[in-house]
């Protein structure tokens, strides 16, 4: 994927803010809603399933940056998901070399979206590395759309959690909106939240609500760390359907993430960084 990459790197000075905006398109209140779907992989759940891709190489990725393998059960019916202690219970562990695994029936419309979990890694995490990743049409080259939780380093910005997404318009341009970590000032900083054996509390808030960019106008997204704001900045439009697939650890071209994760949500709306905030104490 890094040859997409480098043309989304043309296009992100024309997405990337200055600033490091609030979340507070709703109700400011102390506490949360409670999720659309939740997963708290205490113990084995129907709709968390194993999934890989079909002839991945020894190095454990696709070789197919345009198209990609879409990770599919029917692949990894050998493999029984494996549960660890985890935060709070049991947590999901993903091997980090053949699967991943699919939430399945998950439905948050086109509207605003948060996703929300714990994620501990076992190891120094590589660039492109899926940590969450949901999307629609993932492999097709000419209408695909997806947002991606990742690590990327080497701009002297970056680390992780870096969102990563992408459209491609009707006329066929690609766009790759990305942000990062933030200093108090709005600018990119280099910085890593996840470090090898530490859970770290993640949420991404998207309000298809709010344009934002400038030149290519996308949506407003914000991170949240441990229930602080770490960065804020342009997601992709039409990234959320309710056709969307969604992927712990694993995504259509990259070697997969290792790690545990627990206490996964979702929601169909935006939540504030009150609510952020509430849901993180709730559950440290």
């Amino acid at each position: 994927m890094f040859k997409k990459f480098l043309n989304g790197m043309l296009t992100a000075a024309l997405l990337l803010g200055s600033a490091t905006y609030a979340n507070t398109t709703t109700a400011n209140a102390a506490d949360f809603p409670a999720p659309k779907y939740n997963f708290n992989m205490d113990k084995t759940n129907k709709n968390v399933v194993a999934v890989a891709r079909k002839g991945d190489n020894k190095n454990h990725t696709t070789g197919k940056p345009e198209t990609g393998v879409l990770p599919k059960a029917s692949q990894a019916k050998k493999v029984k998901l494996k549960y660890v202690k985890g935060k709070k219970g049991k947590a999901l562990y993903l091997n980090g070399s053949s699967y991943g695994a699919e939430l399945n029936k998950v439905k948050l419309g086109t509207g605003p979206w948060t996703v929300s979990f714990w994620v501990k890694a076992d190891d120094s995490i590589s660039d492109y590395v899926p940590i969450f990743f949901t999307g629609n049409k993932i492999t097709d080259p000419r209408n695909t759309h997806w947002v991606s939780i990742t690590h990327m380093t080497g701009h002297d910005y970056g680390g992780d959690p870096y969102i990563w997404s992408h459209r491609v318009t009707g006329d066929g341009m690609e766009e790759f909106p990305w942000y990062c970590c933030q200093d108090a000032d709005g600018n990119l900083i280099e910085s890593s939240a996840l470090t090898k054996d530490k859970w770290v509390h993640i949420t991404l808030v998207v309000d298809t609500n709010d344009t934002y960019g400038e030149e290519l106008k996308g949506h407003h997204g914000w991170t949240y760390v441990n229930g602080e704001l770490y960065g804020s900045g342009t997601v992709a439009n039409n990234t959320m359907t309710n056709s969307n697939k969604f992927y712990l650890g694993i995504n259509a071209w990259d070697v997969p993430f290792k790690g545990c994760y627990d206490e996964v949500k979702l929601w169909n709306k935006a939540l504030t960084d009150k609510q952020v905030a509430a849901l993180y104490n709730s559950e440290k």
